[in-house]
């Protein structure tokens, strides 16, 4: 696996676009299928972390717009990297993940209690590439303007902090699928 260039990535998301509903759902089922943990996590926790957000019918329209990025960068991904691994290969792989996660989400979670700088700090070596790892920087960025142009095109207000609850989850999500197409060593 490596980092898609520019034009990789271009044809990815393309691809990703042009997938009608039927193929759509076929995607979809073969990912449960061959990671059904993982699916679950990508189309129902995640979103229903936004969407418990509030009982607004924005957040849900957001939690919507997550789940559809989501799906988009599965395309992605198996557009750029071919079929993805199955969950028998690794049947514990998404606990590890979410090991993983969790430790390093923590200190995030409770950075209202330590100093601002500590905070900022924080976040930042969350974001950096773990030893080993690249990020799919490109992919990132495209799903950051996403979620700012969905939010500025949505005709409703949200919050600076929500709109990086959702940019931080898809980082995640990419982040995810790049562990999930790594072999490991």
């Amino acid at each position: 696996m490596h980092e898609l260039i520019e034009r990789e990535l271009f044809e990815a998301l393309e691809y990703a676009r042009s997938v009608d509903e039927e193929q759509g759902r076929h995607i979809l089922i073969q990912f449960e299928i061959d990671q059904p943990m993982f699916s679950t996590t990508l189309f129902n926790v995640f979103p229903s972390v936004i969407d418990n957000q509030s009982s607004e019918i924005k957040y849900q329209n957001l939690a919507q717009h997550f789940a559809d990025l989501c799906f988009d960068v599965l395309c992605v991904y198996t557009k750029a990297f071919g079929k993805m691994p199955n969950c028998e290969d690794d049947p514990l792989w998404i606990e590890s993940q979410a090991k993983l996660l969790d430790k390093e989400l923590a200190p995030l979670l409770t950075s209202n209690h330590v100093s601002d700088k500590a905070a900022k700090k924080m976040r930042e070596d969350f974001f950096k590439p773990k030893e080993g790892e690249f990020i799919q920087t490109g992919l990132v960025e495209f799903m950051n303007m996403a979620v700012d142009d969905y939010a500025k095109n949505s005709g409703d207000e949200y919050h600076d902090s929500m709109l990086d609850l959702t940019k931080t989850m898809l980082f995640v999500v990419v982040r995810m699928f790049n562990n999930l197409y790594t072999p490991v060593k």
